[in-house]
């Protein structure tokens, strides 16, 4: 048997994905909550791999048509994530001893209370995920039908850098900005750039797919995200009571400045190897 191509191997990588996400809302009782996170996260992956062959799908209106149904199943179960994001974040607080482990149960309890009302209205409108499943089958086939012999090396390394390009294009535009949507789409533009370099290093161990600096500041944005996504629910009311509400902010507050000071760093780090990659090329 002959070597497989990298179309191929991306092509099982995905297929892999979608049956992961497939497993994964599948997932019963407490452990829906994670299978949501997973589930998102698979899906997320399969679209950074469509992406990645833009050369080759552009043209295939099939190719539009799977990337619209699995953004839709994405956006679908956002809510559920977020409000398991929210339980995460006041864990993390706990383990760095932001916040006592009591008053940690206490809060959790609030978060808890919103994620299972969540849970139960989409399952009421969607018994144990069938047809969100149901939906991902189909977009296994349609998954299957993509020309994915026609995605070789050439393809895949212009896909990957029009996304480098992207990200430093947002790079650029979230250095100098207070905006968060710009720090948003920088931080999805990186996600994306990950999962796809990811899923070249699955199917092609032997070379170096990963881009330095990237990950850094993923992880550094990803802790502003944590806080971020606290202060929010601290300036609306309905989740925390008042004191709580004012403690939370008290204490987070402080934590995103300095989680986004690291993200600046990191940002100033990255523009300094790209730059540096650009002289070397």
């Amino acid at each position: 048997m002959g070597e497989t191509s990298i179309g191929e191997g991306l092509h099982g990588y995905s297929r892999d994905q979608l049956a992961r996400a497939m497993r994964q809302l599948g997932r019963p009782g407490d452990e829906r909550h994670a299978g949501v996170h997973q589930g998102r996260k698979a899906i997320r992956r399969v679209r950074a791999v469509l992406r990645l062959g833009a050369a080759v799908f552009a043209d295939v209106p099939a190719a539009a048509r799977l990337d619209r149904e699995l953004r839709g199943l994405c956006r679908g179960l956002s809510a559920l994530r977020d409000a398991d994001a929210l339980r995460d974040g006041l864990l993390q607080l706990a383990r760095d001893a932001v916040i006592g482990p009591i008053e940690c149960e206490r809060l959790c309890a609030a978060v808890a209370v919103r994620r299972a009302a969540r849970l139960a209205t989409a399952l009421a409108r969607d018994p144990d995920f069938g047809r969100r499943r149901e939906r991902l089958q189909a977009a296994l086939v349609a998954l299957d039908a993509l020309p994915w012999i026609r995605l070789d090396e050439t393809a895949v390394a212009r896909g990957r850098r029009q996304s480098l390009k992207r990200v430093e294009q947002a790079r650029r535009r979230a250095a100098g900005s207070d905006d968060p949507e710009d720090w948003h789409r920088l931080r999805r533009r990186l996600r994306r750039l990950r999962q796809q370099e990811s899923a070249l290093a699955a199917v092609m161990p032997a070379v170096a797919w990963e881009t330095p600096g990237v990950g850094d500041l993923a992880e550094r944005m990803g802790v502003a995200q944590d806080h971020a996504l606290l202060l929010a629910q601290c300036r609306r009311h309905g989740l925390f009571a008042a004191r709580d509400r004012a403690t939370l902010r008290r204490l987070v507050e402080p934590l995103y400045a300095a989680a986004q000071q690291h993200a600046v760093e990191a940002l100033a780090a990255l523009g300094q190897l790209q730059r540096e990659a650009g002289r070397s090329t």
